[in-house]
């Protein structure tokens, strides 16, 4: 990219000319010769807990925003420094839903938008001036539509989740109580959900209430377990649903 191929071509003919500043041509130097990595992830808390990261590992917003992605486009960098960007940006998602949904809609980033929308409250939450960072009106009409989604999807996975499903890992001893339980547990939850609720996390607490039989907390374990896994597929869905 900066030499010239032919030696033997007229002065000047292969010259690039770059307009960054000092600090810009620094970041595209490092771009191209000591690429960035993923960041690095941190031992789970919980199964039902966030991914967590070394934060000294992690790209800070701010640039990536403003200036590593701008560098990538601009000169075409490979699809691999591309997609370690994309990863730095899910892992800020959490704390700047609005930030990184409005940068990936901007940016035709479909995946990376719909994964940051299910930390987001309901908009109507948000001040204006929060909601600003979302580029238009069809992306806004496109996140409610995400969260009305996203809603209906956790809804009907919790309702879909039996904890004896198809009479599997069944209790002989306590099934109608322990179905009651669940059935009870799930529905007062229901009423509840919103784009940001944690249905499994909300569910995992009727686990203590069984721990006096191995086979009906084994079963509501295993049920709790299957909803924590479906929150992490519904982006998916959402992508492919717009």
């Amino acid at each position: 990219m900066f030499a010239s191929c032919d030696p033997g071509t007229q002065e000047g003919e292969d010259d690039l000319e770059l307009h960054e500043k000092s600090g810009q041509l620094a970041a595209l130097l490092r771009l191209l010769h000591d690429p960035p990595k993923p960041p690095t992830e941190l031992p789970a808390e919980s199964i039902f807990g966030p991914v967590r990261y070394d934060p000294t590992t992690v790209i800070p917003l701010p640039l990536l925003l403003s200036l590593l992605f701008k560098l990538v486009d601009k000169y075409a960098l490979v699809d691999s420094v591309s997609n370690v960007l994309r990863v730095h940006l899910l892992v800020h998602a959490p704390a700047y839903p609005l930030e990184v949904y409005g940068f990936a809609t901007l940016h035709e980033m479909g995946w990376e938008a719909s994964v940051a929308s299910q930390y987001m409250l309901p908009m109507a939450s948000y001040r204006f001036d929060e909601i600003t960072a979302i580029p238009g009106v069809v992306a806004y009409h496109n996140l409610v539509r995400l969260q009305d989604f996203r809603v209906k999807a956790l809804h009907d996975r919790l309702l879909g989740e039996d904890i004896f499903p198809h009479g599997y890992g069944e209790c002989t001893s306590h099934r109608e109580k322990t179905i009651a339980s669940w059935d009870r547990q799930r529905k007062a939850l229901i009423g509840r959900i919103e784009t940001v609720t944690d249905v499994a996390g909300e569910m995992d607490a009727l686990t203590d209430t069984l721990r006096d039989c191995k086979t009906c907390h084994k079963a509501c374990v295993a049920a709790v377990e299957m909803l924590a896994v479906s929150k992490y597929v519904l982006p998916m869905f959402v992508a492919q649903d717009q």
